[in-house]
């Protein structure tokens, strides 16, 4: 079971830049998705599982689906 956080020391967390990477362009968070695809295989299909990240300035392309 997890540590109970007070919502102070959540709202510090949030708040905080350590460890979170900077767009230099539109100056936001850059996070990193999950994208699962279908994959065709004899006789079927499978997941196929790639990761992307995202920002501001990407983020109508891949979450439409046009990167993929």
């Amino acid at each position: 079971m997890g540590k109970v956080k007070s919502f102070t020391a959540k709202l510090a967390h949030e708040t905080s830049n350590e460890g979170k990477i900077i767009c230099p362009v539109c100056n936001t968070e850059i996070k990193r998705v999950k994208l699962i695809t279908n994959k065709k295989k004899t006789g079927g299909w499978s997941p196929l599982n790639e990761y992307a990240k995202i920002c501001k300035c990407n983020e109508a392309e891949i979450l439409a689906g046009k990167n993929l």
